[in-house]
């Protein structure tokens, strides 16, 4: 068996120029791209492309986005090659995602205000407590202790599982963003402030308790202002595939990274 590995021949590298000739002329790559399901992101890229084109960088800006995008393709500055691109095209490619900034900033930072005002319901952020009853007759019995200031939450289901057939499940829940709960959970917690104590309701096979414990309202800072003007301009590319292909928009919410 060793023999056999120590004399077998590795395939011969393949170079860029081998594989051209399949992708000649227009019709072949277009068969290409829409085989290996790339298409799409094609033409995403292809509309992103023509939304800046008319986008400029400074100076300063340029020398900059060359520096960083030198140093994260491990590209020596002095002698540039880049995966077959041109010393032009990799300073286009360079700058792209700069102008790519200023083209949000000059497009979409005017809706902010509002479209922040819209999402806002589903960009706060829960910390809950959430017990599960199997009975709802006990979820009740131990919301009454609570609001009766007897007991916390915790303890009244710890004492009353003897009733429910077993210690309930309590688990905590968050922070995360209101639009990450399950629509049942979202529809009971809406309106809430910390320490309420909201049920019992019917979720799955449990009754559960929910106990809020903090409540972190949306701002429109950085952080937010950025995640949103990407929903923005994503939203904005499906509305332009969608003409361009038929097929219904699909609205883009992208998640906190925070989650």
């Amino acid at each position: 068996m060793r023999e056999v590995v120590e004399n077998a021949q590795a395939p011969q590298s393949v170079k860029l120029g081998d594989i051209l000739p399949s992708f000649s002329n227009f019709d072949t790559i277009l068969r290409s791209l829409k085989s290996y399901k790339l298409w799409p992101a094609v033409i995403r890229e292809a509309l992103l492309d023509r939304a800046i084109s008319g986008v400029e960088c400074t100076q300063e800006e340029s020398d900059v986005a060359w520096e960083v995008w030198c140093k994260r393709n491990e590209v020596d500055p002095t002698k540039p090659l880049f995966e077959g691109l041109s010393v032009e095209e990799m300073h286009l490619a360079s700058t792209r995602d700069k102008r790519l900034e200023k083209f949000k900033e000059e497009v979409f930072a005017k809706h902010l205000p509002e479209y922040f005002r819209s999402r806002k319901g589903e960009l706060d952020r829960i910390h809950l407590e959430v017990v599960q009853f199997h009975h709802e007759a006990v979820a009740e019995e131990a919301l009454f202790r609570c609001m009766e200031g007897e007991q916390s939450l915790e303890i009244a289901a710890h004492e009353l599982a003897h009733r429910d057939g077993g210690e309930p499940a309590i688990k905590k829940v968050g922070p995360i963003g209101l639009g990450r709960l399950a629509s049942g959970l979202a529809a009971l917690v809406i309106g809430s402030r910390p320490g309420d104590i909201l049920g019992p309701k019917k979720h799955g096979q449990f009754y559960i308790l929910v106990r809020i414990l903090e409540l972190q309202e949306a701002a429109l800072d950085t952080r937010t202002r950025n995640r949103l003007l990407d929903e923005l301009l994503n939203n904005w590319l499906e509305q332009q595939m969608s003409a361009m292909t038929g097929r219904p928009p699909r609205p883009v919410l992208l998640n906190d990274s925070k989650e």
